[in-house]
């Protein structure tokens, strides 16, 4: 019995001294984290002087005559065609994101604190939100599993859901200097984002994470992996009912885009 009370008492130690430990830990991340976040317009701001940071430094050495614009501007989701949307949305695995509602409250803490202990992404809408977040947060600075945990719990509570596809979509970043899929696209396929067909939209997502194909697309030496990978995620387009099976059978059926760029 006096083991049972003490296994007892130990166990209520253990809550009460994390539910103390965790909020102080939690609340001092705050107030260290590289780049303040204690609004939409702070996370805009640090983004845009990471990103024209970045572009200026890879800039300055070109003569002025080939220098681009390192401007960031706010960007806005309507300025991205849907199936640049579709196939970001559909590589994130969260397919119907924008057909549910902002997970928020109780359900969304509790998906954080199962990734921050666990190390997990619970299923539904959510862990999506929960991804796009966590990507934000390590674009402004965040690097430890706790500043990252902190940072994208507050952009979450900033951005809408548009908003965090908006805003990683205008800071991925492929290469030196090359941010964003607009730059991205012009860059790599040699196109205007408006421009892209369906096979050129899913080429180019091969080169944003998860998926990572960029040196492959840049060198092309292989086209057979390229298609190949193009191919596939096309068909799990298809198969999240992102894109259309007929379109689908004349993207698979178009060439890869890296092939006719010239380098």
């Amino acid at each position: 019995m006096r083991a049972l009370k003490s296994l007892v008492w130990l166990s209520l130690l253990l809550v009460a001294s994390v539910g103390v430990l965790l909020p102080t830990a939690w609340f001092y991340t705050v107030s260290k984290l590289p780049n303040s976040v204690e609004s939409a317009a702070d996370i805009e701001l640090a983004l845009r002087v990471s990103i024209e940071g970045e572009r200026q430094a890879t800039q300055s050495p070109l003569h002025a005559s080939v220098r681009k614009q390192i401007k960031w501007e706010r960007p806005e989701l309507s300025q991205y065609p849907q199936r640049v949307i579709n196939a970001f949305i559909g590589a994130t695995g969260c397919p119907t994101y924008f057909k549910t509602k902002k997970e928020e409250g109780n359900p969304y803490f509790k998906r954080e604190l199962d990734k921050l202990v666990n190390g997990r992404d619970s299923r539904g809408d959510g862990a999506c939100e929960l991804i796009l977040s966590r990507m934000l947060a390590r674009k402004l600075g965040a690097a430890t599993s706790l500043q990252i945990a902190v940072a994208a719990d507050r952009i979450h509570s900033f951005l809408s859901k548009e908003e965090l596809v908006t805003f990683n979509l205008a800071s991925i970043r492929f290469d030196d200097g090359v941010i964003g899929v607009a730059e991205g696209s012009r860059v790599l396929m040699q196109r205007e984002l408006s421009a892209l067909t369906d096979a050129e939209a899913a080429e180019l997502q091969l080169a944003i994470p998860p998926l990572d194909y960029w040196d492959e697309l840049w060198e092309c030496k292989n086209a057979g992996v390229v298609r190949e990978a193009r191919d596939t995620f096309i068909a799990r387009l298809a198969q999240q009912g992102l894109l259309a099976e007929a379109d689908a059978r004349t993207a698979t059926a178009a060439p890869v885009r890296c092939m006719s760029v010239k380098r």
